[in-house]
Parts: structure tokens; C-alpha cells; sequence
């Protein structure tokens, strides 16, 4: 997939990615972002602390790295969603 293929992907589809904002194409210092970017004909997959530093979490081709982001906010979503459902339960437990 291509860097447009994911943009319209995500845009289409609005996964919930609690509070990380998507950065697709862009590389920021703002704190809490997932994102991917190119750079020197390179793709990064990377995430931010609170305090805005850059960890890499993944590097390669744009197919490779755009599929790994995608399926990175698959699994973002599906445990946000799992722990909401946890929180649910127990709430209806007391």
C-alpha cells in the first residue's frame, strides 16, 4: 500500500486510537503522536513521549512500513477496545 493508500484507508475507516493522533507523512515533535514518514528514500514508523522525543519504532520500504503502521492501529484500537470492555464489566460487577 501507499502513503496515500493508508491516508484514505484511515480516513475512511476512523479507527479509534485513544489519545495518539496520526501523523501520515509528517515527522512531529508534539507529544503522543504515531506516524510514519520518509526520509533519504527511507520510511519510519514512530511514536512520541509526553514530552514530544521521537522513538522509531520500525524503518523500510513504504509497502512494508505502511502495511506495519496499519496493522500497528489495528492492534492500538483492539487494546484500547479490550480495556474499555474490562472497565465495562467490572463497573457492572459493583
Amino acid at each position: 500500500m501507499t502513503l496515500q493508500e493508508l491516508k484514505t484507508r484511515l480516513e475512511t475507516e476512523k479507527h479509534f486510537i485513544g489519545p495518539l493522533e496520526v501523523a501520515c507523512g509528517t515527522k512531529s515533535e508534539l507529544p503522543y503522536i504515531f506516524g510514519i514518514y520518509e526520509e533519504d528514500n527511507r520510511w519510519y514508523i514512530y511514536d512520541t513521549d509526553e514530552q514530544g522525543r521521537i522513538v522509531i519504532l520500525d524503518n523500510g520500504s513504504e509497502e512494508d512500513m505502511t502495511e506495519a503502521f496499519y496493522r500497528r492501529v489495528l492492534e492500538i484500537e483492539k487494546r484500547i477496545l479490550k480495556k474499555q470492555t474490562l472497565k465495562k464489566r467490572i463497573r457492572k460487577k459493583r
